[in-house]
C-alpha cells in the first residue's frame, strides 16, 4: 500500500516515521522507542508481573520491547495498515497484553487463579479492585481505595508459610473469597492483583503442571519451545535439536556476552538452565568451560550454585551489574532472534 494512503489518523510521531528511508530516521525510531515504549513497557512488566524474579521481569520486558520496536520498524516501512492514533497509549496497552500472554502460556493454572479473583472482586463481597494512577491493578478493602499499594518486597517474601499461619485457604470456590480477604487484612493494605494471586497459589501449594513453554518465549510454535521432561519422546527429541542449536549460536557470540547470558540462565521457578546442555549431552562439560572462559573443574565448583546474580557475573568478567544486564540482555535478543530465524 502507499505510504501517503496510510497516513491518516496516526500519531503524528508515527506518521512523520512512514516511508522515511534518511540516514536520521534510524535515530528518530530509537528516540520514539526510548520515550514511549521504554517506560510502557516498565509500567506493565512492574504493575503485572511484580511477584515473578526480577530476571524474569527483564525477559519479558526486553521480548516486549523487541516486539514494539519490530511494530516502529514495520510503520517506517509502511507495512502497518492499521493507523496507531496514540504511540504511548498503544505501546501501553500492547505490553500489558504481551505480559498478560506471558503469564497464561508459562503459568497457566495461576493465571485462571488470578482472573477468578479478578472476578470476585466485581462481585461487591468485601473485596474492591482498581488501577492505580501508574497504572497497576490493585485488590483492597472498600475502605482502602486512596491508600497506597505495597511495594514488592512484600511482607510474605520467603516465608509465606509462617505468614499465613494456620488459616485455612483455598484457590477456587466458596472459600476464594474468605481467603483473599484473609491476605489483604494481613497485609494490611492494598495489594497488586497478580501478588494476591501468586501468595495465595504459594499458600495452597499449588502448581502449574503439564508442558510449558520456555520462561522467554518467542511464542508457542513447538520447534522454539523447551518442553518439561517426561511429556514424551517426539517433544524431547524436538527440545534437544533446539537446544543443539542454542549451542551453536551461543558459541558465536563475543565470550563476555556469551558468559552473562549462561551464567544466569534460569527456568520458571529460578533453577539454572546451563546445566541443561550438558544433562541433554549436547556438549561436555570440557565444552561449557570452554564457553564460559573456564577450567573444567572450576566450572564443575559453580554447578550447584547457579545462576548467579548479575554482581556475581560482574566480579567473573570484571564489568558493572549494569554493564552485566545489557550484555545478557543484548545476547538473549540476539539469541531469540537467531534461532527464529534459523526455525523458519
Amino acid at each position: 500500500m502507499a505510504a501517503d494512503a496510510l497516513q491518516q489518523d496516526w500519531d503524528p510521531r508515527l506518521k512523520a516515521l512512514i516511508g522515511d528511508a534518511s540516514p536520521r530516521a534510524s535515530e528518530r525510531l530509537a528516540a520514539l522507542a526510548l520515550r514511549a515504549i521504554d517506560p510502557a513497557v516498565r509500567a506493565a512488566t512492574t504493575a503485572q508481573l511484580a511477584h515473578l524474579t526480577a530476571a524474569d521481569r527483564a525477559d519479558v520486558a526486553t521480548m516486549c520491547r523487541d516486539r514494539l520496536t519490530t511494530l516502529l520498524r514495520a510503520v517506517q516501512r509502511g507495512e502497518r495498515t492499521v493507523p496507531v492514533a496514540d504511540l504511548e497509549d498503544f505501546a501501553r496497552q500492547s505490553a500489558d497484553a504481551m505480559c498478560r500472554d506471558y503469564l497464561r502460556r508459562t503459568r497457566p493454572a495461576l493465571a485462571k487463579l488470578a482472573n477468578r479473583i479478578r472476578l470476585t472482586a466485581t462481585r461487591g463481597v468485601g473485596i474492591v479492585g482498581w488501577t492505580t494512577p501508574k497504572g497497576q491493578p490493585v485488590l483492597g478493602l472498600p475502605a482502602w481505595t486512596d491508600h497506597p499499594p505495597l511495594d514488592a518486597p512484600f511482607p510474605w517474601h520467603g516465608r509465606v508459610k509462617d505468614w499465613w499461619g494456620k488459616g485455612h485457604a483455598a484457590v477456587d470456590g466458596p472459600a476464594l473469597t474468605p481467603t483473599v480477604v484473609r491476605v489483604l487484612e494481613l497485609a494490611g493494605a492494598p495489594v497488586p492483583s497478580a501478588a494476591v494471586a501468586a501468595v495465595i497459589f504459594e499458600v495452597t501449594g499449588s502448581a502449574d503442571t503439564g508442558p510449558r513453554v520456555d520462561a522467554s518465549p518467542e511464542g508457542d510454535e513447538p520447534e522454539l519451545a523447551v518442553l518439561d521432561a517426561g511429556v514424551g519422546p517426539d517433544h524431547l527429541a524436538i527440545a534437544r535439536r533446539y537446544l543443539e542449536r542454542a549451542w551453536k549460536e551461543l558459541l558465536a557470540m563475543p565470550p563476555q556476552m556469551r558468559a552473562a547470558l549462561l551464567l544466569s540462565l534460569r527456568d520458571h521457578h529460578g533453577s539454572a538452565l546451563l546445566p541443561v546442555f550438558h544433562c541433554a549431552g549436547v556438549t561436555p562439560l570440557r565444552l561449557v568451560a570452554d564457553a564460559l572462559g573456564m577450567k573444567p573443574d572450576e566450572t564443575a565448583a559453580i554447578w550447584a550454585h547457579l545462576p548467579w546474580d548479575d554482581k556475581a557475573i560482574g566480579r567473573r568478567l570484571g564489568l558493572t551489574g549494569l554493564q552485566v544486564l545489557n550484555a545478557r540482555t543484548v545476547a538473549r535478543s540476539r539469541l531469540l532472534k537467531h534461532m527464529a530465524l534459523r526455525g523458519q
